[in-house]
């Protein structure tokens, strides 16, 4: 088997198995020729008829790259800013109990039940806890029911 050893501005310079020197025009080769190509050589009386010889390398670039996404498994994250809740007892105890914070307690909003609960003799947390209740019963609701707060 010969190797491409040289390549020189006009012509390709070729190692044979013999140690042999074979110096090539550019323009009889059909492909474009790299050091360390492996060749055959083959003599037409006069001529030389050259072939690259494909090699089985292992680089990274010969192998099969096979890209599987498994669709059955896929988990999608969505960011929540809030507590899920169930959207009827979050109506329901801001309906009811909303001035006494009990619908904040309920989304785990504790200091804001606190803070309810502390002011509820002023009736503002009742009238806040009503306008919470219409926005709650407004939202949208997932497939199970449930809101998130």
């Amino acid at each position: 088997m010969a190797k491409i050893v040289k390549l020189d501005s006009s012509e390709v310079v070729i190692a044979t198995d013999e140690k042999e020197i074979i110096r090539v025009p550019y323009e009889e080769l059909d492909w474009r020729p790299e050091v360390h190509d492996e060749v055959e050589v083959f003599k037409d009386g006069e001529s030389l008829i050259i072939t690259r010889v494909k090699n089985s390398s292992n680089s990274v670039e010969d192998k099969i790259h096979i890209n599987v996404i498994n669709t059955q498994n896929q988990q999608v994250s969505t960011s929540q800013s809030g507590r899920v809740v169930n959207k009827l007892v979050y109506v329901l105890l801001a309906l009811f109990l909303g001035g006494l914070g009990a619908h904040k307690f309920y989304s785990g909003k504790t200091l804001m039940g606190i803070l309810y609960l502390v002011f509820s003799w002023t009736f503002i947390p009742s009238a806040l806890g009503f306008i919470e209740a219409i926005i709650g019963a407004l939202k949208p609701s997932d497939s199970n029911g449930n809101i998130v707060l």
